[in-house]
């Protein structure tokens, strides 16, 4: 362990120290917000960019499927050029997790951005490899590239959580990071908009321009957030539990019974909700033929991606509202009562569009359908990011939100691949079923929030706070011989 500077020497600094040995931490939602533009830009930027990257592959597979010179994928080239990213993203919230909690959030910091930039120039460059053992088709060639991305971007999850919460005493500035997902949705389809009004032809050279320049887009302002990153300095009090007992230790022997508790908390409500959430994008489809906005495929190369890029920019839209009340009403309501709330009102929307899809009218269903986006944001996607942060400490905060992350991502995969069998089907009750099976699937997590999550998660965070603080200030009168 290592040995901490002299901090206090005279008998005011001691008696300083005595008094916030004692001393707690206060409210986690000061009445006025102190907002840190510099750690927000450090941590928010790289996690929007990240949402950027995760949303624009569909369109841009799609996009290479239009495109003459490439032609359509097969079904093992296109399963794994959309999901290979969600691999990635899973062995990169786990290992930086562990890279976070046990080198420093500085360096994984770096390391994950610098992937993002790499996974991203690499992407948009791609062609048809040939070899003495035969060409490697594009699309093969994309997933490599996309597997290096998707580890960066997983590494974010843990990393932006861990450092916004170490930022400040505020846990709105969690919050704040992660409505940069809904920013980075957003930029997706716009992006992808632009590009087709700059390139508006169906020629081979028009289509090729869009999907590299949409896949490379984020390189850029990746490589720009690189320099604060590299000049940023680990939070105080990540530094502070660098000189207690607890830092050189494993995560089994740093977990009790209440963290692992909380730690099946977060993990499964995480992984619960992702289910839905993806079951709920399955229903676009539908919800776009309703509005009249959707694709066909009698359409030209440039029209299905207008408007399939359209149909995303809905979708953006409809989960802002959800983002903004969260954050405003964070203080007032609560973490974990937010996220009850949320997972109440999802189950009972989705009972709704179970039983009663072939009666109501298509007004009805769009509206319901957006609500569905609403209280996802305001509620278990904003909430199942920021409670990892907030129920375990500095020591294994970064870890446990990995942990819990990757088991997100693994909702997700099993839940577009079950979902999208269903929907696949093409039976009259295909719909109502996704729908029950989201309405269950919610309903559990509403039970798993009840049982695993703590009452107060704020409370916690006060303690944890409290108890660091301490622990760092016993040590250094213990190793100087100084007496408090």
């Amino acid at each position: 362990m290592a040995t901490p500077p002299l901090l206090y020497r005279d008998s005011d600094e001691r008696s300083f120290l005595s008094d916030l040995i004692s001393e707690d931490t206060g409210s986690h939602y000061p009445q006025k917000l102190v907002f840190d533009w510099k750690s927000f830009l450090v941590s928010g930027g790289g996690f929007m960019l990240d949402q950027y990257n995760l949303f624009i592959i569909g369109t841009a597979v799609m996009c290479m499927s239009l495109t003459p010179s490439i032609g359509p994928f097969n079904a093992a080239e296109g399963s794994a050029s959309r999901s290979i990213k969600l691999i990635g993203a899973m062995v990169g919230q786990i290992s930086f997790g562990i890279i976070a909690d046990k080198i420093g959030r500085k360096i994984a910091c770096f390391l994950t951005l610098m992937l993002v930039v790499i996974g991203a120039m690499g992407s948009s460059q791609v062609s048809t490899i040939d070899t003495p053992f035969g060409s490697i088709h594009i699309y093969w060639v994309l997933c490599l590239w996309q597997l290096i991305l998707g580890i960066g971007v997983g590494g974010e999850y843990p990393l932006s959580a861990s450092m916004s919460r170490e930022s400040g005493s505020d846990l709105r500035h969690v919050g704040l990071t992660f409505c940069m997902q809904g920013v980075g949705f957003l930029l997706s389809p716009t992006v992808m908009i632009c590009l087709l009004w700059l390139f508006p032809n169906n020629t081979d050279h028009d289509l090729n321009n869009v999907w590299r320049y949409a896949l490379g887009f984020s390189a850029l302002p990746a490589a720009l957030l690189l320099v604060p990153r590299y000049k940023m300095h680990d939070m105080d009090s990540f530094e502070k539990v660098k000189y207690t007992s607890r830092f050189d230790k494993p995560l089994q022997q740093l977990l009790g019974k209440t963290s692992f508790r909380r730690l099946v908390g977060t993990a499964g409500t995480w992984f619960l909700f992702d289910v839905s959430f993806y079951g709920n994008s399955i229903l676009a489809t539908q919800a776009f033929s309703t509005l009249g906005i959707s694709s066909s495929e009698t359409s030209s190369a440039h029209d299905q991606l207008l408007k399939s890029s359209w149909c995303l920019l809905v979708i953006a839209a409809l989960g802002l509202p959800g983002y903004i009340v969260a954050v405003t009403t964070l203080p007032k309501i609560g973490l974990r009562n937010m996220q009850v709330l949320g997972f109440f009102c999802m189950t009972v929307i989705f009972a709704i569009l179970a039983t009663r899809y072939h009666q109501m009218s298509s007004e009805l269903f769009v509206f319901l359908y957006g609500l569905t986006f609403f209280f996802s944001n305001f509620g278990p996607n904003f909430t199942t990011f920021i409670l990892p942060a907030v129920l375990f400490d500095t020591a294994v905060r970064a870890r446990c939100h990995g942990i819990s992350a990757a088991a997100g991502k693994l909702g997700g995969a099993f839940g577009v691949y079950f979902l999208s069998n269903i929907m696949s089907e093409g039976k009259a009750n295909s719909l109502p079923t996704v729908c029950a099976t989201c309405c269950a699937v919610s309903a559990m997590g509403l039970l798993l929030t009840i049982m695993c999550i703590d009452s107060n998660p704020e409370a916690v965070a006060r303690s944890f706070d409290r108890k660091e603080q301490r622990a760092f200030i016993k040590n250094q009168l213990a190793n100087y011989g100084t007496v408090c």
